[in-house]
């Protein structure tokens, strides 16, 4: 039996051991009514979140959609420098946090990123290709 878009998006769900309170604020829903709504089929989703759903499930909108049977890693985003995994509701709550933030903000919180990963021995990703 192949599974529906909305079936795919429940079983990815709770296979990464997230709640539906958990989807929906990474999908930046106020509450899980929608999400409780697109699992059983009641509404239907723009490609746009059809997108956004691969990249907080960690697949691909082909296998959402039905196209592949390969669950994928895909980074949608376009971003091949990590592999993410499925994204836990506290970093969802930072990265809507980070949203937010007007551009001197981003600026700031990356700033901090940078100085967290070399205080604790990981070097940012441009310094380690200049040390090559």
């Amino acid at each position: 039996m192949l599974m529906t878009l909305y079936e795919r998006i429940r079983q990815l769900r709770i296979n990464a051991g997230m709640s539906q309170d958990d989807l929906a604020r990474a999908m930046g829903y106020k509450d899980r009514s929608m999400i409780t709504k697109i699992e059983s089929g009641k509404v239907d989703i723009s490609q746009k979140k059809i997108l956004a759903f691969a990249q907080v499930l960690n697949t691909t909108p082909g296998y959402l959609m039905g196209w592949t049977d390969e669950i994928g890693n895909a980074d949608t985003s376009g971003n091949q420098s990590a592999d993410l995994g499925a994204i836990q509701p506290d970093e969802a709550d930072i990265i809507k946090t980070y949203r937010s933030l007007p551009a001197p903000g981003k600026q700031y919180v990356q700033q901090q990123l940078v100085a967290a990963r070399l205080m604790y021995g990981e070097k940012p990703a441009d310094s380690a290709a200049a040390d090559k």
